[in-house]
């Protein structure tokens, strides 16, 4: 396969480059993925656009209460980011386990969101922080949450003329504390066989909870049953069994009778309670 390589250095240029070439073009952001895909033959483009150049698309920054991460800053950045520590604590995690130095210091976060994996280890993150993603065309912009992105495994609402330009979510209150954490088959360089991103917040009852699960559906998803189960209640060990026992009821149902469903039910239902149980700080 031969294609044209495109390398634009600002964001209108992009656009203006989408908006002429259409579904004839491919975007490259970190090209962790695309790069294999490209060399393996599995991809057919006349042009690829690359994006590193694209200042506009960098950074993270914080206005007020909300922070704003460019969609191709890197899973290294994210991690470092004292910022993203401080305020969401989960996010740098989930960007720490993904893949090796290597690719950490290559891939971005955008990147991890278009790919629509379900084992994408930033997306739980995102979506537990009610994360929204300002999607950019020649001429329009829109925004949505990122939970409703998703269309499918591989698939978003993505137009073949628009780019993710920013991922956006309020910092976590004080007190607030949050996790993520996944089972995979080994410690490095793994895809996640289970994910949770968990947020809690409590004084003598719990105010705030969220619960997303990433690899156990198509793509990754809150578990608002479960939330719901706990607001409200003390910060027990009984209480958190039955947000435990709810979480486990909602992904018995999407795991169905695939191969692995008894595996991942047992393993998820513990990582449930492992994560619960840190961000609570019974843990």
């Amino acid at each position: 396969m031969s294609c044209s390589y495109y390398a634009p250095q600002r964001l209108e240029e992009l656009l203006a480059i989408l908006a002429e070439k259409k579904e004839k073009a491919k975007v490259l952001a970190g090209g962790t993925d695309l790069v294999i895909a490209l060399q393996e033959g599995n991809l057919d483009y006349d042009y690829i656009v690359a994006l590193h150049k694209i200042p506009e698309l960098k950074g993270i920054s914080m206005s007020g209460d909300t922070i704003v991460i460019g969609a191709m800053t890197t899973h290294t950045e994210v991690e470092r980011s004292s910022l993203i520590n401080a305020n969401a604590l989960l996010l740098a995690q989930a960007a720490a386990s993904v893949g090796s130095p290597q690719i950490r210091n290559a891939g971005t976060l955008g990147g991890n969101i278009c790919n629509a994996s379900p084992a994408a280890d930033t997306v739980p993150a995102l979506i537990a922080l009610d994360a929204y993603v300002k999607i950019v065309s020649k001429g329009s912009e829109r925004e949505m949450p990122l939970e409703d992105l998703f269309l499918g495994m591989g698939k978003t609402k993505l137009g073949c003329d628009e780019v993710i330009k920013e991922i956006s979510f309020k910092a976590l209150p004080d007190g607030a504390g949050s996790i993520f954490v996944k089972l995979a088959r080994r410690n490095a360089l793994a895809i996640s066989r289970i994910s949770v991103a968990a947020i809690v917040a409590s004084n003598e009852y719990v105010t705030d909870c969220r619960i997303a699960m990433g690899a156990v559906a198509p793509n990754p998803f809150r578990v608002r049953g479960a939330e719901q189960a706990w607001l409200g209640r003390t910060v027990t060990a009984d209480n958190l069994d039955i947000c435990v026992e709810a979480a486990f009821q909602e992904i018995s149902a999407t795991l169905g009778q695939r191969a692995s469903a008894i595996y991942k039910k047992r393993a998820g239902k513990a990582l449930i309670r492992r994560a619960l149980s840190i961000a609570s700080g019974q843990m």
